[in-house]
């Protein structure tokens, strides 16, 4: 890493996020708040609300909603420069709460959904400490090549590459095909996320375990595994050994809804490591704490508005 190297850049989807008013099933004449979300956007605004100089690259379309979404990201922490207007529709998400949880039904397909891969992947990743990449956008019809391409040249230009795996059943024909997938990026990455049911999506073990046959047998990387509401998983893999293992119990929770758990959590770790923090007990301390606060409001969760920043470091 250059000493010339600060902050973090976030790579990956924006979408508008509806919600109903009344939180309750949906029914003709039903009232919806839309707020911005996407993996991508959430990483990067919890990582600035916390502390971090956070730029975001992604796409946004050019229709009524992405007019509302490039000014609602203007006017927030994240660096938007690298926020590109697609003649698209935007792709919207509808979250649709049931008794047996929640359920999201998405509009992506002709939309401008992911991000615009860049000319040139070293002129932009270089400026960075963290480039911090998302599985979502990991499928051959999204960004697939981009995403592998950023991931390489950052970590040649001495970046810390960071990744979520994002698994998304709909996303994948097979377990084989993501799990490739991913080997080609988590390769060149030092920081990774990855939830119990992504792992799932992959077919492969739950525990760290997993995560380990998905890399290169020398490769040293620290790994998240996180669970819900149930413990995180925190391990050091040093030439493809684990050195460090350590768990964390999340703190309790009034669930609203699950959605952005785990963004608040990478994006929470993320300016943690670039603020120095490096104790693994105490990272997973501070995703865990940011993933509660997220389940428990329906739309972002505003860091800004709350004394999390304090509490967190």
């Amino acid at each position: 890493m250059s000493d010339n190297q600060r902050g973090v850049l976030v790579v990956g989807d924006t979408t508008i996020d509806l919600y109903p008013v009344d939180g309750t099933s949906i029914t003709p004449g039903s009232r919806f708040a839309w707020h911005v979300g996407g993996t991508a956007t959430n990483v990067a605004r919890w990582a600035a609300s916390l502390g971090s100089e956070t730029s975001l690259v992604t796409n946004i379309g050019t229709d009524v909603m992405g007019e509302l979404a490039a000014q609602h990201l203007a006017d927030g922490p994240v660096d938007a420069t690298h926020v590109t207007r697609v003649d698209a529709p935007s792709p919207l998400t509808l979250y649709v709460p049931t008794e047996a949880g929640d359920r999201w039904n998405a509009w992506v397909a002709g939309s401008c959904y992911g991000f615009t891969p860049p000319a040139d992947p070293a002129s932009l990743v270089v400026p960075y400490e963290w480039v911090h990449l998302e599985g979502v956008t990991l499928p051959t019809e999204v960004n697939q090549s981009a995403v592998r391409r950023l991931a390489e040249a950052a970590a040649e230009h001495g970046a810390h590459v960071s990744f979520d795996l994002n698994g998304r059943t709909n996303q994948w024909a097979t377990s084989d095909a993501y799990q490739q997938a991913l080997r080609d990026v988590l390769r060149h990455c030092d920081l990774i996320f990855a939830g119990t049911d992504d792992l799932a999506v992959a077919d492969i073990d739950r525990m760290p375990a997993g995560v380990l046959e998905l890399l290169p047998p020398n490769h040293s990387a620290t790994v998240f595994i996180t669970d819900g509401p149930g413990e995180t998983t925190a391990v050091t893999v040093e030439d493809g050994e684990i050195t460090e293992r350590v768990t964390a119990t999340p703190p309790p929770a009034t669930v609203a809804t699950t959605a952005g758990a785990g963004d608040a959590f990478a994006g929470a770790v993320l300016a943690a490591r670039d603020d120095g923090v490096s104790d693994l007990r105490e990272l997973a301390t501070i995703g865990n704490t940011a993933g509660a606060a997220a389940v428990a409001t329906i739309g972002p969760f505003d860091a800004d508005g709350s004394d999390l920043t304090g509490e967190l470091f």
